[in-house]
């Protein structure tokens, strides 16, 4: 491949990469924030469903074998299954499965659990259950717009973006390399670090002593357009890396290119 096609590919390659990116960012700050769209204690299933169900321990339940529940409809049945401290304020709270019997009417219902034996008024705070009578209502009714238009979840939509980003990016280190080796064939580099201080700026550039650079050596500078925007002397190299002291009357950036020959303009 030729310079040209190198660059076209590798920019293309970033972008590719750029926007995988973009879109597993989007799509983790969607699934992030299902939880904060969600009212509290609102569970949405489809009739026939088990699901997951957790909620508040009250101080006269110890155990599962303390708990009962009272439900607006015999099709609600929850199964306690162990008591667990709470994530974040770290209470006592108890963990078990909904199950949705199949012959649920679609609609909105109300599910509390509480210890079979209190002293006290206070209760945890009750459950609304609302069963939708098919997955693509149930889907419509999500609070995370991947899910609502994708069908699936945000995490999965986001972990599937990885490969595309190893890829993208590798493909980016690949054809980065091909162009330095095509630059240093003709004696070119792109400068990729600028120091700046009083006298002017140091330039690091992809170009050493197996190029035929040396302490003292000339270089001309030019932005991305090929214009000759200013010349550097080489302080330091090794085989494959120089340091040079440049001088300019605009700004050198990282990006800019280097040739080893006299200034002239960029084939």
């Amino acid at each position: 491949m030729e310079l040209g096609q190198v660059n076209r590919w590798r920019n293309l390659a970033s972008k590719i990469a750029t926007a995988f990116c973009v879109i597993a960012l989007l799509a983790m700050i969607d699934g992030l924030l299902v939880h904060f769209r969600e009212r509290a204690n609102f569970v949405k299933v489809l009739p026939g469903a088990v699901t997951e169900i957790n909620g508040e321990l009250t101080d006269e339940a110890h155990d599962i074998q303390d708990l009962t529940f009272v439900t607006s409809s015999d099709q609600l049945t929850v199964n306690f299954e162990a008591i667990h401290k709470g994530y974040f304020l770290g209470g006592d709270m108890w963990r078990g499965r909904l199950i949705v019997g199949p012959g649920i009417s679609p609609g909105e219902y109300s599910l509390a659990v509480l210890p079979k034996r209190t002293v006290s008024p206070r209760k945890a705070p009750a459950f609304r259950i609302k069963v939708f009578p098919d997955a693509l209502g149930l889907q419509k009714s999500s609070t995370s717009l991947v899910r609502r238009w994708l069908g699936v979840s945000a995490f999965v939509v986001a972990a599937g973006c990885l490969p595309g980003i190893l890829l993208a990016f590798g493909a980016v280190y690949w054809l980065s390399g091909r162009w330095d080796a095509l630059l240093a064939a003709t004696g070119q580099a792109e400068v990729y670090r600028v120091t700046r201080g009083d006298d002017g700026c140091e330039i690091h550039f992809g170009l050493g002593t197996a190029h035929g650079m040396s302490p003292g050596a000339s270089v001309a500078i030019y932005d991305e357009g090929g214009q000759p925007v200013g010349t550097g002397t080489v302080e330091v190299c090794n085989q494959k890396v120089s340091v040079a002291q440049a001088t300019s009357d605009q700004p050198i950036k990282a990006g800019y290119l280097v040739s080893a020959s006299d200034l002239k303009e960029l084939g």
